[in-house]
């Protein structure tokens, strides 16, 4: 297991939604900003990696337990850890935590390092991840298994355009951004009885400006599927009743 990195946080009013909840979208953004604060505390920003090797950092799969959801003006704790890594794949973890230790959201998350010119993932170099002291094992995690694009035959369609706000820095729609996409296609009033409680999220092309997003809903039960560009992300968020 790596070093571990500790921030304190008091979520802000625009990153809270109509029932005064936290964002999973913005969940997703913090947790980027407390990597990037852990990787420039220990010399290896994403500056650092680009000016050396012409590559940056990319997630390519989240998975997210939702116990509750932190509140407008909570004061949390978010802590990360490196915890392994192996040929092409780094996996980080976070824990959002309330003022009592108690865990309110877990992340899993892996991470690629992909080269600016080409577009294309990168070997993960031992001296970029020396200083995470993470362990290099030789075991890929499994990822997970969406449903596939057949078995979206009645599924409900809407198009975004990809917009220059929808770009992060690495030049392509920002991960956060996929799920925003995705609930807003959940109806209101579902919304207002029922929460996410597992979420995965599996990124598997990128989408850049001008492009459009082809996003389609279908459900199984109490679980909304979520595919967007014929696969270029996938969504399955686990709904709850909310008592």
């Amino acid at each position: 297991m790596g070093i571990k990195y500790q921030q304190n946080y008091q979520v802000p009013f625009y990153e809270s939604d109509a029932f005064k909840k936290m964002r999973i979208s913005s969940l997703l953004a913090v947790a980027l900003q407390i990597s990037g604060e852990q990787s420039t505390a220990l010399g290896r920003s994403d500056v650092w990696v680009f000016e050396r090797y012409g590559l940056f950092w990319a997630v390519i799969e989240y998975e997210l337990t939702i116990h509750r959801l932190p509140e407008f003006n909570e004061k949390i704790t978010i802590e990360t850890e490196a915890t392994s890594y192996n040929k092409f794949f780094c996996y980080r973890n976070f824990s959002f935590l309330d003022e009592n230790g108690e865990v309110l959201v877990e992340i899993r998350s892996t991470w690629v390092l992909m080269d600016k010119a080409t577009r294309k993932i990168d070997r993960v170099l031992d001296e970029i991840v020396d200083p995470y002291e993470s362990e290099k094992v030789s075991k890929i995690s499994r990822p997970h298994k969406f449903r596939k694009i057949d078995e979206f035959s009645d599924a409900q369609k809407i198009v975004y355009p990809v917009r220059f706000s929808a770009l992060d820095m690495n030049g392509h729609v920002n991960n956060a951004k996929y799920y925003d996409w995705a609930a807003d296609m959940v109806d209101f009033e579902f919304r207002k009885s029922h929460q996410p409680k597992h979420v995965f999220i599996k990124y598997n092309h990128e989408v850049l400006y001008g492009e459009e997003i082809n996003a389609l809903m279908s459900w199984e039960d109490e679980v909304s599927h979520h595919n967007f560009n014929d696969g270029s992300t996938q969504i399955e968020i686990h709904w709850g009743k909310i008592y």
